[in-house]
Parts: structure tokens; C-alpha cells; sequence
């Protein structure tokens, strides 16, 4: 569970699980599912730590090319969130699904983190959100995978199958799955294939050592309850179970969840129920329990050695309940259930229109491992007694954040997917598919203007094809669509998500840096934010009114002498390769290291931009392709292996080839003959 009690066993903040551990090596990507979900929060805290962000939004520009520098880089950002809350201005640098269940909701909190030598499995009750986070008393459990790591594979793989699952409920074409879809998919797979060796393939067979469960819940999946009995480790049942949830069925509703909860304890001799629960002061003294009744009707009648009792939470006053924990227990075992499964039918997959649901289960031995059940038992809230007299709920409570609002418009399935493309040459665009025949009267608004993008009569007038790429002129891509159509009492999101990486363009600071900038860049050893603010200030402070210069060598310009600018390129060039040299967790963050805007391209096309002879340029290129055949790459675990970064590097220097002036060499065949040898050379 976490609050702010610093340093209490069984308590932490959660967002301190999304930083890098110790030698975990560099980020490659993370995929993470949500009901409710603000887009800022996770952009600027989640994102933001994962990838050790120096900046915040205030810092203004220097927070901007940080952060779309190390975006990036990543194999793959993504949010699966319900189609309730799929909405909201963000960087096209992470992606946004949403999942559209008939009938159901996705009510997972999952987050499946990755750097070159370390994974991170998070699953809580916390929904994606600045309260989720920071303000609710909620419940997580962390599984880290390294070399020589001990943590259950088998939940990694149940976890990773589970969010394939998921994510199927964003398809809109399983033929043709949109880039966002392939890119979480692609990352599953590498997920698993890293993890192989850094964790443990089978449950431990010592009654000292914990064991933990994945329990997920969904359409055509068993429920909650089947698994905990499969995962129960002794013949001889729970006798004493132990509810902690902010929601249950409504009132007038039979208590399916609380009569199959009675069903898991053993049918003879002593069994105890206990809901703790939130309450209320009533203003003639008593108390009102913010749960049916029905949770007590449901007590098995005939029986007179069980019980059903009530304990109110103590909890912090402006903290909200929102954990959900399940502990079941007969003297020798405990299992502990954490997640985010409330005490409901579709919360735990009993109904016909089951949630999308994922918890983890801790078994632990009383006797043989009195460490860990310590620690499980301080992970308990606290609570107290209540009066014999005490009222319930006869009405469903509607605060709860993981009820859906009323007023929720959600997008029709025939708006399938929206990608925003950019190809060299070409201009940028979005390219939407439908399927079949949307509303009549249909509509697309850009996100923050009543400006009307596309619409159904345009849509008829290119004879309604299945997939139509429109023209994007203004700078910023966009991050979502509104969409309205007759009869529509509001608007639905529609996302937008990139194509690839290099669809994206970088922010306007960087994109037609100088030659002077990037080698400024290339060559400093601070952080490219750094680089670029400082290199802005000095700009911006230079004045006619500076003081003369005496030093007569200091007087002389040598910056237009060949033999100058070719020792600042090689400075550059120097710095290129160490840069390149260095492992890289993902062919992404290659390419932003080769095409990037201070990668190597961008020095090709900052000289071929200077006012300089084109005999000249063609020599620095020379020297270009020289310096990247010199490359050697190093490699590390969880990292590209050398063979791939050298294909790419082959790639671009056939790249840097065609821009060689070829016609200016014509009267300088030595020079000639050096470029050509030099490229010949280097790209076998």
C-alpha cells in the first residue's frame, strides 16, 4: 500500500517505482493499462521518471527537447486506457489505445517497464492519475527481473499474455493492426525474450519462500475465485477470509461475489468473513457502513460456528479508499490478493460481462517464513471496531472513480484507427480507416478549435474508401480528433497515434541547427538541453558594443580557413563516433543517434546548407563516411548486437554517398578519386 508514512514497513509512493534501479542500463519502453487517466500526469511523473528527465514543464523549452529527445529513443511508450477516459492533448512520442469493450470495462493497472538490463512488473489498485498516485490510500506489488534474479517468470508471462489480450480490444483491423498495436506487441515480445535467464521458471519448492500468482480476469477467463482455488497451496481450506474494497454490488442485487467468497472456506467447523470498509458518523450517533447488507445475508444459513463481521477503516481524513485486497488464511497458509479487483461480479469475473482485471497473489507459510507475513500484515490498513447497531448502504454510491459517468460519449467502432505519417519529400498527413458506415451526420473537430477537419460529405465525395490520407499543414501534429455526429449529446476521442518515430518532427529549436550548433553539441559533454540553452544565450547576448579586441592574433577570423573548419568537423566527427560507439537498447534509439536532429544526418545536411565550396563538401562527407567505418560498436546485455548496428551504419554511409556534389569534382581528380575510394572503402 503506499502513503507518505517515509519509511514505514509495507508502505511506499508508488511513482519511485517507475525510476531506474541501480544498473538497470538504459530505457527501451513501457506499456501500461488505466481506467480513469490523465494524459499530463503520466507524460510528465511516469514518463518523466522512467526516463530520468533533468527538467520539468517550467523549465519551458529546455523540458520540450529533453523530453522528445529521450521519448524518442524508446522502443515503444504506450497506454491501454478504457474508452471512457481515452482523451486528452499530449506528445505524439507516446501512445494512447483505446480499449472498447461491449458491455465491460478495462479496469487493469498494469505497468510493464524495460531498461537494457532490468524489467519492472507493476500491478496496483492506482489508476493512472494525479489521485490514483499521490492523494488515495491504494495497494501495488512490484516484480524486478535482472541476471541472477529470483522473481517468478510464470507471472511475467501470464501478465504479458494478458496484455495482448487487452490491447486486442484497440484493434480495429486484426489483418492489418494499426503501427501502435505492432509497436506494444513487438515489446511484449522482447520483453520476454530479455527475461528469459533473469528470473526463476518455476514456483519455489521451500515452504520458507514466498510464492506470488498472477490473477487476471476478463471475457472467456476464469474468475478471480477459480484461480485463487487453483493457487491455494494446501488441501485443507481457508478457514478466515478478509475483504478491504471502496465497491461492491449494488444493494438490491443478490451478493454473488460474497456467497462465492463462503464457498472458498472450509464447510465445517469455525469460518469467519470480515469486511472493512469506509463509514460515516449519522447525526443521531450511529453508523452508517458504506456496504450492503447483502454482504451479511449472504452467511450460509444453518451454520453456528461462522460469522460475518464489519470493520470500519481508519483511514487519513482527504484520503480516499481505493485499495482492494483479498486475505485468505487456516493457520498454516495466507494468501494475500492485491489488484485491481473490487468486491464486485464484474470486478472479479463472475458475470457475463466481466472487467478486464489483474491482482497479484502472495502465498505465504505462517510457520516457515514469519519475515514475509510480517511484512504482508503491516501492508494491512488499520481499523476498528464498529457498534453492534450499525445502517448500510441502500443506495449504490456513484463517487467512485471506477464507475464510468453518465455522460460519457464513447466513439462508434466504425472510426478505426488515426495515424499521423511524414515521409521525406512528402507533406505530412493523417490517415484514417473506417469501418463500414459511421453515424449519419458525422464529423471531425481538431482537439482545441471548433474547426472542421473532415466530415461525411468530403468522406462521399472520394466514394467512402476504408482508409483516406488527409493533408496536415500546421505545425504541431495532432494528438486526437473530436468527433460529432446527429443526434450526439457531445463529442468521442478519437487518438491519434504516430506511424513511426521518425514520422514525428522535432521541436523547432532543433530542427535547422547550424553547423556551428551541432558541433557544439556533438562536442560538449553536457546534456543536449544544456547545450542548446546555453548556445541560445550566447546568441542572444552578443552586441555591437562589445569591447574591442588588441590581441592582433586574436583579431584574425581563422574560422572561413579550410584547414579550421575541417579540425572543428573532426572534432564533431570524434565526438559522432564515441557517441555511437556506446551501446544502444533499441534500433530507435539508433536511428535517433544516425537521423536524428544532431545525429549524423543532420551534419550532412549542415554542411551541405553552409556557404562553402561544393569541392569542399564533398570532401567533409568523405571524411564523414571514413569516421563511421571506423565505428566499432560495443555491446551489452539487453542491447543491439554489433552486426545490427553496423548494417545500419552501411546504410548511412550509402545515404551520405548520394549527397557528394559529384559534378563539382570533375576538375580535381585526385580529390575525386580520394572520395570515391574513401566510400568504396567504407561501405565494405
Amino acid at each position: 500500500m503506499k502513503r507518505h508514512d517515509k519509511g514505514r514497513p509495507g508502505y511506499g509512493k508508488i511513482l519511485e517505482a517507475w525510476e531506474a534501479p541501480d544498473q538497470a542500463g538504459e530505457p527501451v519502453g513501457c506499456v501500461t493499462t488505466t481506467f480513469t487517466f490523465s494524459p499530463a500526469f503520466f507524460e510528465e511523473e511516469c514518463l518523466g521518471r522512467f526516463v530520468a528527465l533533468e527538467t520539468t514543464p517550467a523549465d519551458g523549452a529546455a523540458y520540450l527537447l529533453e523530453r522528445e529527445d529521450k521519448l524518442a529513443q524508446l522502443e515503444c511508450a504506450a497506454a491501454l486506457v478504457d474508452q471512457h477516459h481515452a482523451r486528452g492533448m499530449r506528445s505524439l512520442r507516446w501512445d494512447l489505445l483505446s480499449a472498447r469493450l461491449d458491455g465491460a470495462i478495462l479496469h487493469a493497472k498494469i505497468s510493464l517497464l524495460l531498461w537494457s538490463r532490468h524489467a519492472r512488473l507493476i500491478v496496483a489498485s492506482a489508476n493512472l492519475t494525479e489521485d490514483g498516485y499521490r492523494r488515495n490510500h491504494e495497494v501495488f506489488g512490484v516484480l524486478d527481473y535482472f541476471e541472477g534474479g529470483g522473481a517468478s517468470l510464470s507471472v511475467l508471462t501470464s501478465v504479458a499474455d494478458f496484455l495482448r489480450r487487452a490491447v486486442s480490444y484497440a484493434e480495429t483491423d486484426r489483418v492489418n493492426p494499426g503501427p501502435a498495436i505492432v509497436r506494444w506487441d513487438g515489446f511484449l515480445q522482447r520483453v520476454l525474450r530479455s527475461t528469459r535467464r533473469w528470473g526463476s521458471s518455476r514456483q519455489p519448492h521451500s515452504l520458507a519462500t514466498p510464492r506470488v500468482f498472477a490473477v487476471t480476469t476478463g471475457p472467456k477467463r476464469s474468475s478471480a475465485f477459480e484461480a485463487i482455488r487453483e493457487y491455494w497451496p494446501d488441501s485443507t481450506p481457508p478457514r478466515g477470509a478478509f475483504v478491504v474494497s471502496p465497491f461492491f454490488d449494488p444493494p438490491e442485487a443478490p451478493n454473488t461475489p460474497a456467497r462465492k467468497l463462503w464457498g472458498l472456506l472450509q464447510q465445517r467447523g469455525n469460518a469467519l468473513v470480515q469486511y472493512e470498509v469506509t463509514a460515516e458518523d449519522l447525526p443521531d450517533g450511529g453508523v452508517l457502513l458504506h456496504a450492503p447488507e447483502s454482504l451479511r445475508g449472504a452467511q450460509p444459513a444453518g451454520r453456528g460456528d461462522i460469522d460475518t463481521v464489519f470493520r470500519r477503516l481508519k483511514l487519513e481524513v482527504g484520503r480516499s479508499l481505493h485499495a482492494k485486497c483479498l486475505w485468505l488464511e487456516n493457520g498454516q497458509w495466507a494468501m494475500y490478493q492485491i489488484g485491481s479487483s473490487n468486491f464486485t461480479t464484474a470486478g472479479l469475473g463472475l458475470g457475463k460481462t466481466p472487467n478486464l482485471e489483474a491482482n497479484l497473489a502472495y502465498v505465504v507459510c505462517f510457520k516457515r517464513n514469519a519475515k514475509a507475513m510480517r511484512a504482508l500484515c503491516q501492508a494491512w490498513l488499520q481499523s476498528q471496531d464498529t457498534p453492534a447497531d450499525v445502517q448500510f448502504l441502500r443506495d449504490q454510491r456513484d463517487e467512485c472513480e471506477d464507475a464510468p459517468a453518465p455522460s460519457d460519449i464513447l466513439l462508434p467502432v466504425q472510426f478505426g484507427d488515426a495515424t499521423f505519417v511524414s515521409e521525406s519529400g512528402q507533406k505530412a498527413g493523417v490517415e484514417l480507416t473506417f469501418r463500414g458506415s459511421p453515424p449519419a451526420g458525422w464529423r471531425l473537430l481538431l482537439e482545441d478549435k471548433e474547426e472542421i477537419f473532415f466530415n461525411e460529405s468530403q468522406w462521399h465525395s472520394k466514394r467512402r474508401p476504408s482508409r483516406v490520407r488527409l493533408e496536415w499543414s500546421a505545425d504541431r501534429p495532432p494528438s486526437a480528433f473530436r468527433v460529432k455526429w446527429r443526434g450526439s449529446d457531445g463529442w468521442g476521442c478519437w487518438p491519434v497515434n504516430a506511424r513511426d518515430a521518425s514520422s514525428l518532427p522535432p521541436p523547432a529549436e532543433l530542427r535547422t541547427l547550424s553547423l556551428d550548433a551541432l558541433i557544439e553539441i556533438l562536442t560538449s559533454a553536457r546534456p543536449l538541453h544544456q547545450v542548446v540553452r546555453l548556445f541560445g544565450r550566447r546568441g542572444r547576448g552578443a552586441t555591437d558594443n562589445a569591447p574591442p579586441i588588441l590581441d592582433p592574433h586574436k583579431r584574425v577570423d581563422t574560422s572561413g580557413f579550410l584547414l579550421q573548419r575541417t579540425r572543428r568537423v573532426s572534432w564533431a566527427l570524434s565526438a559522432l563516433r564515441q557517441r555511437l560507439e556506446q551501446p544502444v537498447s533499441s534500433r530507435e534509439a539508433l536511428n535517433w543517434r544516425l537521423r536524428g536532429p544532431y545525429g549524423v544526418m543532420a551534419l550532412v545536411n549542415a554542411i551541405n546548407r553552409e556557404d562553402r565550396p561544393e569541392q569542399e563538401k564533398g570532401f567533409l562527407l568523405a571524411e564523414i563516411a571514413v569516421e563511421l567505418a571506423r565505428v566499432v560498436p560495443n555491446t551489452a546485455p539487453g542491447c543491439l548486437q554489433r552486426r545490427q548496428v553496423r548494417a545500419a551504419l552501411r546504410e548511412c554511409i550509402r545515404e551520405i554517398r548520394s549527397h557528394v556534389p559529384v559534378t563539382a569534382l570533375r576538375n580535381l581528380p585526385e580529390l575525386k578519386s580520394y572520395v570515391r575510394r574513401a566510400f568504396r572503402e567504407a561501405c565494405t
